[in-house]
């Protein structure tokens, strides 16, 4: 008899807050059910499905290596210019990835060549790798130059050097440049010969019968949710009347903020986020109708529009959708949330991204000592403290190695 997937609740896809990775969750089972019966299902016993375990970067900028071995809450501090952000644009490499954008997004970042270590260069090939452990999948990707004596049409395009794929710590994918060995999650094989090696797998498989895992995976990483910056200059989204429409989370560039707030107004935990706001904006109440939003002030007889508003209210307010979102993502990776903030704003971000830490992974990145103790303080979590040593990016009280490990 076949085994059928597990079906998932309306209320897991359009309405109420939902927990972390439910969906993601589900699907993983039925997959590792298929593939290994009750063998592999009794290996989750206690694992919270598609959590992140660690993630490493190799040969990235100022990176020679960083492991990191993920916590619930994840706290990178250290100064202005330590590779802080490179950590936090290798770990994003991840999603483009999985989402067959890999190529696009290292293009973004200026090319290759510009990804690449930049510290002294010993024997060895050039390279640049990036790892993830998220139970029940492990993934590794690894890059590197073309060789000259190819004539490359593009020489600074990445080369797939290395990319493998493990469910439940089977080798599921195993690549080397355009030639893959695959296992399907019945377990039959297949040899791929025809990749395309400046993009991921996940581009060029597109049975979603035979290779659920690589879908699962996918899936689960597409939730991730990244918040770099937000433009609150004249011409911004966040300014403009937003087209009321449902979204399960706000957007990377915060245009459809008001369209969260009224979700949450409606939805979510709006009294917790009300003191807050209270707590932020004194003398000042916040409202959202549809896609529009806009404050209330003490004194001041007609509402402020978000045209009007400071770019710190502006930038606050993405903050606080994101945190009280009613249907969190499996991981949320801000990149220093405090930046045009006022440190007495400070105080209060902690309070929103404690609220986030109850049903998300959290991967904080900033240089304030403030807010750093305060989330300290809230969530007990150990920072993880970066410095710069010679040009390379160190865990802090560590030494640099600079150089290339030799090819396998």
């Amino acid at each position: 008899m076949a085994v059928q997937p597990p079906a998932t609740s309306v209320a897991a896809i359009s309405g109420g807050k939902t927990n972390r990775s439910s969906f993601v969750e589900t699907n993983v089972h039925y997959h590792l059910s298929l593939y290994d019966g009750p063998a592999n299902r009794s290996k989750l016993a206690g694992i919270m499905v598609g959590r992140i375990q660690e993630f490493s970067a190799e040969g990235y900028r100022s990176i020679h290596r960083i492991d990191v071995r993920f916590d619930d809450v994840n706290l990178i501090t250290g100064p202005n210019g330590c590779g802080k952000s490179n950590l936090f644009n290798s770990f994003r490499l991840i999603r483009a990835a999985t989402e067959g954008r890999l190529s696009h997004a290292i293009a973004l970042e200026g090319g290759f060549n510009s990804i690449l270590w930049a510290g002294p260069h010993q024997d060895g090939p050039v390279r640049m790798s990036i790892s993830l452990v998220a139970d029940p999948f492990e993934y590794k990707l690894v890059l590197g130059l073309r060789p000259a004596n190819e004539q490359p049409l593009f020489p600074l395009d990445p080369q797939i050097k290395s990319e493998i794929v493990k469910l439940g710590g089977k080798v599921m994918v195993d690549r080397k440049s355009s030639v893959a060995h695959l296992s399907s999650a019945q377990g039959r094989k297949q040899l791929r010969v025809d990749l395309v090696d400046s993009e991921s797998i996940f581009a060029q498989i597109g049975d979603p019968e035979e290779f659920h895992y690589l879908y699962s995976l996918k899936e689960l990483v597409a939730r991730w949710a990244f918040y770099h910056e937000f433009r609150t200059d004249a011409d911004s989204p966040l300014r403009r009347p937003n087209l009321a429409t449902f979204a399960p989370r706000l957007d990377d560039d915060g245009s459809n903020v008001g369209t969260m707030l009224y979700i949450i107004q409606q939805r979510g935990e709006i009294e917790r986020l009300s003191e807050i706001l209270a707590t932020a904006f004194p003398g000042t109440r916040f409202r959202a109708d549809g896609g529009n939003f806009w404050m209330e002030v003490d004194g001041i007889r007609r509402r402020i529009e978000p045209r009007e508003f400071s770019d710190g209210t502006l930038k606050f307010l993405c903050l606080a959708a994101i945190c009280f979102g009613t249907h969190p993502p499996p991981l949320i990776a801000l990149n220093e949330p405090e930046t045009s903030l006022n440190p007495a704003l400070f105080e209060p971000l902690a309070d929103l991204i404690t609220n986030a830490a109850t049903s998300s992974q959290l991967w904080i990145t900033t240089h304030s000592e403030a807010l750093s103790k305060a989330l300290v303080d809230r969530l007990a979590c150990k920072p993880i403290r970066l410095d710069k040593v010679d040009g390379e990016t160190v865990r802090a009280g560590r030494s640099p190695r600079n150089y290339y490990s030799v090819e396998e």
